[in-house]
């Protein structure tokens, strides 16, 4: 196709190839004729590749097709856009569809009301659960632009809207995951010629196991696209971006991504004055709950490894990458790092060579220090040790007995860690031996904060949490894992446990079985009075709930990893019994 057309759509491609054609063939069917599809094959590995050449081969009057690496969503937009020549441009997922009528109607809208952009309507179907809602952008077919930005729908996506030209050649997306967040609400308050058609002509399919209802690190970049949102609009909007901006904010930290609230909180830390001062928020009660997050303190993202006496293991590398890709590594690997006033014991213990001592020292100064998480090169840090930050300190358990030293974190100059540096200065047994510092951590919790040496969770002076192993030593396959031993011996979906933990996951699990069975079996004191007869459909509830903690306590054994671990000592205790 040689010339300008009237619209240019822009399909990324990247592993669809079971709804690309959907997808492609929804634009081949649209009643503008006028248009170009432009495929931009984003690295993909599966069939992908193969069916967008196809259609090039089909329809090489209407179809473009760019292959290029992997590069992310909003990359493989960029380069759609510097091939395109619509007057307009347009961008659909590939696992998404149209109506046959959306871009003729939507680009007469724009020619008749020489708009910038034009938006429609969002039908959503929930793939997984087989229904279908539609999400309306505007209660009136005029745009009040700053209440569209206040209290508008559907500001944020891409796909849903039909763009003058000059506005990609004066925009482009970031690299970056909600590249959309990041700019297209932007866009949206310095460009106010919008028409808007209220009709649901995008078709988004949501599917689970995506990349926005999955949970990884890289997600971590919305903050970066809220802080860029507010950095980049025009500033006669603010108002109305910052309330826009806190209701976002507040679905994600407290429904859709709990798992990254003390991330929101740095931003909203960041951005105190206009958060506090905006009238929108002011007035809206449910919204303003976001200002009690305002204040509260979060320990930094920031991960502190100090290791001297050999490299950092590269399993532990990739989940820091994978995990926290934006947080601050402090990695301490030389001696010539080490400050020149240590205390005596430390320095003994240096010219001893037991670096293990001076490493925990000083690991435990940097964090008075800065603030952060202390990670010992045998430990991976995983997703779920964001949620620790909130926290002004925590601390965990290795089995029933000894604490974790590998992963612990605390606020900077938190009084607990200034209380513990303050003993490598001290004449004590700890330092005399040069004993882990572990058992020092474990004698000054017990002493100073009631610490019971049981293995079990517990909440020192109402802020301070002691974890259990399955938290910051072991993974027990149960979802609760923040931080896990790097071992590589260990099977896929096992984990290498110590004979003291692999007894007392046994024995928890026993002893919630038997404490299970003998509220069961209990039966009515014959000397008191008869309780009232209950209906009978709430004793049925009641029997279904109790079946199904039967049988969640019983899933539960089964799936644990003392279980599987003992299966060959159950499997000879049969056959010999027998």
């Amino acid at each position: 196709m040689n010339g300008q057309v009237k619209v240019s759509v822009i399909i990324p491609v990247y592993q669809v190839e079971n709804y690309l054609e959907r997808a492609v063939d929804s634009v081949l069917e649209q009643t503008l004729s006028d248009l170009e599809i432009i495929l931009v094959d984003d690295g993909s590995e599966d069939a992908s590749g193969r069916i967008c050449d196809d259609y090039k081969r089909e329809y090489p009057d209407r179809i473009k097709v760019i292959h290029k690496q992997n590069d992310g969503l909003g990359m493989a937009r960029n380069t759609g856009v510097k091939a395109s020549c619509g007057e307009y441009i347009a961008f659909l997922d590939s696992d998404d569809t149209v109506e046959p009528d959306m871009y003729e109607t939507m680009y007469e809208k724009a020619v008749a009301g020489d708009e910038d952009i034009v938006m429609c309507d969002v039908q959503i179907l929930y793939v997984a659960e087989n229904k279908t809602s539609v999400s309306v952008c505007y209660p009136t077919k005029e745009i009040d632009i700053s209440d569209y930005i206040a209290n508008g729908n559907n500001i944020t996506y891409s796909v849903n809207k039909l763009y003058r030209r000059r506005i990609w050649e004066e925009n482009r997306y970031e690299k970056m995951l909600f590249e959309d967040i990041a700019l297209i609400p932007a866009i949206m308050t310095k460009y106010p010629r919008i028409g808007y058609v209220q009709k649901a002509f995008y078709h988004y399919y949501r599917r689970p196991n995506t990349i926005s209802t999955s949970f990884v690190g890289a997600m971590v970049d919305i903050k970066r696209a809220f802080q860029a949102f507010i950095d980049n609009s025009n500033p006669a909007y603010r108002q109305e971006v910052i309330y826009c901006t806190a209701k976002q904010l507040y679905w994600n930290m407290t429904q859709s991504r709990v798992l990254f609230q003390a991330d929101f909180i740095d931003l909203l830390k960041e951005n105190k004055k206009d958060f506090l001062l905006n009238t929108y928020i002011e007035k809206d009660k449910k919204i303003k709950k976001i200002l009690d997050f305002i204040d509260k303190p979060v320990i930094p993202e920031r991960l502190i490894c100090v290791c001297l006496s050999g490299e950092i293991p590269d399993a532990h590398k990739e989940a820091l990458g994978a995990n926290f890709p934006n947080a601050e590594l402090v990695e301490i690997r030389s001696v010539s790092d080490l400050p020149q006033d240590l205390p005596d014991a430390v320095r003994t213990a240096l010219t001893q060579n037991r670096l293990e001592f001076v490493e925990e020292y000083f690991a435990l100064r940097l964090l008075c220090e800065k603030g952060g998480i202390v990670l010992q090169r045998d430990m991976c840090a995983m997703l779920c040790l964001k949620k620790l930050r909130l926290y002004p300190a925590f601390f965990g358990f290795a089995d029933d007995q000894s604490l974790v030293s590998g992963c612990y974190g605390a606020l900077p100059q938190h009084y607990l860690i200034q209380a513990l540096l303050a003993t490598y200065e001290a004449e004590n047994i700890y330092n005399k031996a040069f004993l882990p510092f572990a058992e020092r951590l474990r004698d000054f919790l017990m002493l100073h904060f009631g610490l019971k040496a049981n293995g079990r969770r517990q909440m020192l002076k109402k802020e301070i949490p002691v974890f259990l192993p399955n938290v910051l030593a072991y993974d027990m396959q149960d979802g609760e894992n923040c931080c896990k031993k790097a071992e590589s011996m260990a099977l896929e979906g096992y984990e290498i446990v110590s004979d003291s933990v692999l007894k007392m996951w046994s024995d928890k699990l026993l002893e919630n079985w038997n404490l299970y069975k003998q509220e069961r079996n209990k039966k009515p004191d014959g000397g008191k009075k008869t309780a009232p007869r209950p209906d009978l459909s709430t004793t049925a509830l009641a029997e279904q709930e109790l079946e199904r903690r039967v049988r969640e306590v019983v899933d539960t054994y089964e799936q644990s990893t003392c279980w599987k671990l003992t299966k060959p000592i159950r499997a000879l205790a049969r056959l010999f019994g027998k």
